[in-house]
C-alpha cells in the first residue's frame, strides 16, 4: 500500500511539473525595455553584457489601431517549453497565449498587414492564393555589434496546426539590414541550412494531419491538440523546436531589424513568435593583456607573474565608438579610467564597463594575481577638509600585521622600484585626487608588492551652509480691477528669513528663479516695490559675507487676489403702492454695501452663485438704491462701485365725475 502511495505521488507531481503553463503580461516592461532588458538581458537580470549599441526602438501591433496588443513579456516554468522567459509577438492578443490549449485563438478586430512580409513572401512564389497579410505585429531596432556573429534564440507557435497545416500559414520574418554598408535586406527566420522562410507548411509533421505529409519534422516540437491539450504551455495547436537565428555581421557597423508576424488572408486563428530572453548575441569586447601580455586573459593561479610588472589590457581590439568605459578594481570605480585600456598594476578582480549610445551596458572582467608572499591590507582613502596628510595613518591598514618595510610614492614605478620615496610622510603637502603608490618588499622572494589610495580635499568638511527660514507667502489685492497685478514689499520678509543668523555675517537678497539665486546674479531692487503677478515664487539667496561660496536658498510665493464687483438692476417703474424686487449680483460670497436714496448704508451678502435680492417696500414715490462698495470676505479685497437702480413710481390717471345728463320724456 505504502508503494502504491509514493507512485501516486511521483506520478502527480510529475504530472504537475508538466501542467504548469507560461505567464504573459504587457505591464512588466515598456517596449523599449523589452528589448533592452529582456532580449538583451543578463542572467541577473538589467542591460545584457553582450550589447553593442541599441537605438531607434519601434513597434507596432493591433493596439495602435484601436485593436488587441499582440506584444507581451512571458515567464515559463514547464519544461515542455524550452524557453523561461522573453518576448512573444503575436498575430491576436499576446496575454491569450499561455496554455492550456482549451480555445481557438482568433482574436482582434483587424488591423493592418506589413508591406515588407507580403513582398517578400509573394516574391518567393510560395504561396500562390496569397492575396494579403492582417493583424502584423512589429518590432524594429538598430544595433551595432562587436563581433563578426550575431544570433538569437526562438520559435514558432501557430493555431494552424493540425486542420490546416497542409494549405494554410501565417507568415513571420526576422529582416536583417546592414545600414552602414546599405546592404540588401535578408531574412533569419529560415530553416537551417536552406532559403526556405519558417511557416506551418514547411514544418509539421503527417501525424497532426495525413492528409499532407511531413515537412522538415525535425524541426517540429509540440503538437498541443486532443489529449496533449491540458498539459501544453501554450494555447497554440503546435510549436517548433527551439531554433536560433545567426548571421555574420560586420563589427562596428549599425544593423536594423525587424521582427514582423501577420495573419495570411484573414486575422483568424493566430500565430505567435517566442524570442528568448537574453538570447540575443551581437558580441562581446573581453578584457585581454597587449604587448608582451597580447592574448592572455587569465593571470591567476600558475599564470600569476611578479607584483612589480605591469599588464597594459584592453577591452577589445578597438574603441567603440560612441562607447564610454569604466574601469572597476575588486569592485570599486578606478579614478581617471575611462577609456578602452588601462594598465593593471595590482592584483585583484578588474572589470569594465562599457555603456553604449543606447544606454546599454557590458562588462567583462579578469583575475589578476602576482606572485607575492605577503598579503596587504586594502588602504582607505584619506579624506580631508584641507592638507597636509598623515600618509602613515594607512600603514597599519596596509600592512597588517606584517613587519616588512613599507615607502610611500608618487608614481607606480617609483613604487615598483623602490625609488623616490616621499620623505615627509607625517605632514605631506597632498592635493584634491592625487593618488599615493605604496611599496612593500617581500623579503624572500624579492617581488615588490604595491597598493595605493587617493588624498581627496572635501571644503563641505569645514564649513556648513547656512539654512534660511522659509517665511510665509504674501498675498495683497490687485492693484487695478482684471489686471491680477500688485505691487509688493519684500521688506517684512528678511528678518524672518534671518532667523538666528546676525544680519552683520550675512546678507539676504530675493530672485525671481532658482538659477539666479544659486548664482547670486540679478538680485530684484528695489525689493520694497516688487510688481508681479499673480503666482509669483520669490527664490531666497542667504550667503555667509566672509565666504561667499557658502549660502543657502528657500523660496515664498506672491499672491495677487482679484478685486470683486457688484451690479445692481431693479425694474424701471412701478405704479403706486406696488413693490418690486432689486437685484445684486457679483463676486460670490461678496458683501454689498449699498444705500437708498443716500440714506445710511446698507449691506447685503451675495451667495455662493454671486446673487442676492431685496424687495422694496410698496412704493408712492421714485426711490434710487446706489451701489456703495463691494468687500470679499475670503480675501479682504475690495473696491468701491458705482451703479444706481431707479425705480419710478408712475401717477395714477386723474377721473373726472361727469354732470348729470337730464332729458324730457316723450310722453
Amino acid at each position: 500500500m505504502k508503494r502504491t502511495i509514493i507512485i501516486f505521488i511521483l506520478v502527480f507531481n510529475t504530472l504537475n511539473s508538466f501542467s504548469q503553463v507560461i505567464t504573459v503580461n504587457n505591464t512588466t516592461y515598456t517596449v523599449p525595455q523589452l528589448v533592452n532588458d529582456v532580449l538583451f538581458a543578463t542572467p541577473a537580470g538589467g542591460s545584457s553584457s553582450c550589447i553593442g549599441a541599441i537605438t531607434n526602438i519601434t513597434w507596432s501591433t493591433g493596439s495602435n489601431f484601436g485593436s488587441e496588443n499582440g506584444i507581451g513579456y512571458f515567464t515559463n516554468t514547464n519544461i515542455n517549453f524550452p524557453l523561461t522567459s522573453g518576448v512573444v509577438l503575436s498575430t491576436g492578443n499576446a496575454l491569450s497565449a499561455p496554455g492550456p490549449n482549451t480555445s481557438t485563438l482568433s482574436q482582434g478586430i483587424a488591423w493592418p498587414g506589413d508591406d515588407d512580409l507580403f513582398s517578400y513572401i509573394n516574391g518567393l512564389g510560395i504561396d500562390a492564393t496569397l492575396t494579403d497579410y492582417n493583424n502584423a505585429t512589429i518590432l524594429e531596432f538598430d544595433f551595432t555589434p562587436l563581433t563578426n556573429q550575431m544570433s538569437f534564440d526562438f520559435l514558432f507557435a501557430s493555431e494552424e496546426y493540425g486542420t490546416f497545416q497542409c494549405e494554410f500559414s501565417d507568415s513571420f520574418a526576422f529582416f536583417l539590414t546592414n545600414v552602414t554598408a546599405g546592404s540588401p535586406t535578408t531574412n533569419l527566420a529560415l530553416i537551417p541550412s536552406t532559403t526556405t522562410p519558417i511557416s506551418v507548411v514547411t514544418i509539421r509533421d503527417t501525424a497532426n494531419n495525413g492528409t499532407c505529409g511531413s515537412a522538415n519534422p525535425t524541426y517540429f516540437g509540440n503538437y498541443n491538440g486532443g489529449a496533449n491539450a491540458a498539459a501544453a504551455a501554450t494555447n497554440f495547436n503546435g510549436e517548433t523546436i527551439l531554433m536560433t537565428a545567426t548571421s555574420a555581421v560586420i563589427p562596428n557597423n549599425v544593423y536594423h531589424i525587424k521582427l514582423v508576424i501577420a495573419d495570411r488572408n484573414d486575422n483568424s486563428y493566430d500565430s505567435a513568435v517566442f524570442l528568448g530572453g537574453g538570447s540575443f548575441d551581437i558580441g562581446s569586447a573581453e578584457i585581454a593583456g597587449t604587448g608582451e601580455f597580447t592574448g592572455l586573459d587569465d593571470f591567476s593561479g600558475s599564470n600569476a607573474i611578479c607584483g612589480n610588472r605591469i599588464i597594459p589590457a584592453q577591452a577589445g581590439s578597438f574603441p567603440i565608438a560612441g562607447a564610454t568605459y569604466a574601469w572597476t578594481f575588486n569592485g570599486n570605480p578606478i579614478p581617471s579610467a575611462t577609456a578602452y585600456n588601462y594598465a593593471i598594476t595590482q592584483e585583484g578582480n578588474y572589470c569594465v564597463t562599457i555603456t553604449y549610445l543606447g544606454g546599454c551596458q557590458q562588462t567583462d572582467c579578469m583575475v589578476v594575481d602576482y606572485i607575492d608572499s605577503v598579503v596587504l591590507g586594502v588602504p582607505n582613502d584619506i579624506t580631508q577638509c584641507a592638507a597636509p596628510f598623515n600618509l602613515t595613518d594607512n600603514s597599519a591598514l596596509i600592512l597588517n600585521g606584517l613587519t616588512n618595510s613599507i615607502s610611500y610614492h608618487h608614481t607606480l614605478d617609483d613604487a615598483q622600484q623602490l625609488t623616490s620615496s616621499i620623505l615627509n610622510i607625517t605632514n605631506y603637502n597632498g592635493v584634491d585626487g592625487e593618488i599615493i603608490y605604496v611599496a612593500v618588499e617581500d623579503d624572500n622572494s624579492g617581488c615588490i608588492v604595491t597598493t595605493q589610495f587617493v588624498l581627496n580635499i572635501d571644503s563641505t568638511l569645514c564649513i556648513i551652509n547656512p539654512v534660511p527660514t522659509t517665511p510665509p507667502n504674501l498675498s495683497l489685492c490687485e492693484n487695478s480691477f482684471n489686471s491680477a497685478t500688485a505691487t509688493f514689499d519684500l521688506t517684512p520678509q528678511t528678518s524672518i528669513i534671518y532667523g538666528l543668523y546676525s544680519p552683520v555675517d550675512y546678507t539676504v537678497s530675493y530672485y525671481i528663479s532658482q538659477a539666479l539665486a544659486n548664482s547670486g546674479l540679478g538680485a530684484i531692487n528695489p525689493i520694497n516695490s516688487f510688481n508681479v503677478t499673480n503666482g509669483q515664487t520669490i527664490y531666497i539667496r542667504l550667503v555667509e559675507n566672509a565666504l561667499p561660496t557658502n549660502f543657502g536658498t528657500t523660496s515664498f510665493q506672491l499672491i495677487v487676489n482679484p478685486l470683486p464687483i457688484a451690479t445692481i438692476s431693479a425694474s424701471p417703474s412701478v405704479c403706486p403702492n406696488e413693490t418690486t424686487t432689486i437685484l445684486f449680483n457679483g463676486t460670490p460670497n461678496a458683501e454689498v454695501s449699498y444705500n437708498v436714496d443716500s440714506n445710511p448704508n446698507q449691506i447685503i451678502v451675495l451667495n455662493a452663485l454671486g446673487t442676492a435680492s431685496i424687495i422694496t417696500p410698496p412704493l408712492i414715490a421714485t426711490m434710487t438704491y446706489n451701489l456703495v462698495s463691494v468687500l470679499n470676505l475670503s480675501t479682504t479685497c475690495s473696491q468701491p462701485q458705482s451703479g444706481s437702480a431707479v425705480v419710478t413710481v408712475n401717477t395714477a390717471p386723474t377721473i373726472f365725475t361727469p354732470s348729470d345728463y337730464v332729458v324730457c320724456d316723450d310722453s
